[in-house]
């Protein structure tokens, strides 16, 4: 009996975690950090508002139309969650297109190529491949990484307590198994660091 009301109360604490850990939130949170602990990164409060409406709450939108569209509110879960990944590429290009557009600086601009590339991976491997990789990761990964560049050694701590738990939550939930999330993870990683890689020699 104890040990069923032990398990009932981490898979709570794992629902929890898993809620608060959405993209919209990991990425909201990523700008409000950066805006406030870098002056280098968004040069105006518009680009910070921009990158939240176009990275967060475009992406966000298919929750609210899958139950507007009778066909995917059909479809349950899975039509939300096809409906998530058609927005979630809308909102990065459009991120994008208004950074070359406005000519945002560099980390930046890093930032909107990083969103736009791991998307991309994503659609080929999940679409394409049929391989399940881990958007929830992919999503948590990204923030993470940023953060831990660009905010330095607390970043890091901080960030790989914050991915443990998530992995943890995520593994508990049994939404994704560890491969799944490990290439999640490394989609978003990996995406980061070419984006790096590419305006650093351009």
């Amino acid at each position: 009996m104890k040990t069923e009301k032990k398990n009932n109360f981490a898979l709570r604490i794992a629902k929890i975690v898993r809620v608060g850990s959405v993209p919209p939130v990991m990425v909201t949170i990523l700008i409000i950090l950066l805006n406030f602990c870098r002056d280098d990164i968004f040069e105006t409060w518009i680009q910070a508002v921009v990158s939240i409406f176009t990275l967060a709450i475009i992406p966000v939108l298919a929750y609210p139309l899958s139950w507007i569209i009778p066909k995917i509110r059909e479809k349950g879960r899975e039509g939300q969650r096809n409906l998530a990944f058609a927005l979630n590429p809308v909102g990065y290009i459009i991120a994008f297109a208004y950074g070359l557009i406005s000519k945002v600086n560099e980390p930046l601009m890093v930032i909107y190529t990083a969103y736009l590339l791991s998307v991309i991976v994503l659609l080929v491997f999940n679409k394409l491949f049929k391989f399940r990789a881990s958007g929830h990761a992919c999503a948590v990964t990204g923030p993470i990484v940023i953060i831990s560049y660009y905010l330095g050694l607390w970043g890091i701590v901080g960030g790989a307590a914050v991915y443990a738990l998530i992995l943890w939550a995520s593994l508990a939930l049994k939404r994704h198994n560890l491969k799944e999330f490990i290439f999640g993870s490394l989609t978003s990683t990996v995406a980061f660091f070419i984006s790096v890689l590419f305006f650093a020699v351009i």
